[in-house]
């Protein structure tokens, strides 16, 4: 192997752990937070309901109903990008492996765009998260102040 082959191969291995790094880290880090958050405020608006308004206000079910939808939807979206992102990542590596095993090769045109859907997927679990939080904060003034 000559010197370029070689440090064709370290560009090569160091994109490949990164990706996989990248993988790993996001199903570690916003994913985790995210899955705290919204379980944990869902169930906190279970012991909200159970302790200090055990009977609501009428006319203000609807918001803690809609508090839930929308953490059940945040939890969804980030289970879905977790493995998005994983698939994401697998595809990269195979994409890289075919290009450096093959580099005489045409590239492919085909693109990964699963990483962009994952970011949707990311983006609509936080505003999820957040819409929650409105509609929980809705629904704690609104039976506290009376």
């Amino acid at each position: 192997m000559d010197e370029d082959e070689i440090k064709k191969e370290e560009v090569y291995r160091r994109r490949r752990d990164i990706l996989i790094d990248v993988a790993r880290e996001h199903a570690r880090s916003f994913d985790k937070y995210i899955l705290t958050l919204a379980a944990g405020t869902f169930g906190l608006s279970l012991l909200f309901i159970g302790q200090i308004a055990p009977h609501p206000k009428d006319g203000t079910e609807w918001l803690l109903i809609a508090a839930w939808v929308a953490f059940g939807a945040s939890i969804l979206s980030i289970l879905i990008a977790i493995l998005l992102t994983q698939e994401a990542c697998s595809k990269q590596i195979k994409m890289l492996d075919e290009e450096f095993l093959n580099p005489d090769l045409k590239k492919a045109k085909t693109k990964n765009v699963l990483p962009a859907y994952t970011r949707i997927l990311n983006w609509a679990s936080m505003l999820s998260f957040i819409i929650g939080v409105i509609f929980l904060i809705k629904f704690g003034t609104s039976n506290l102040l009376s």
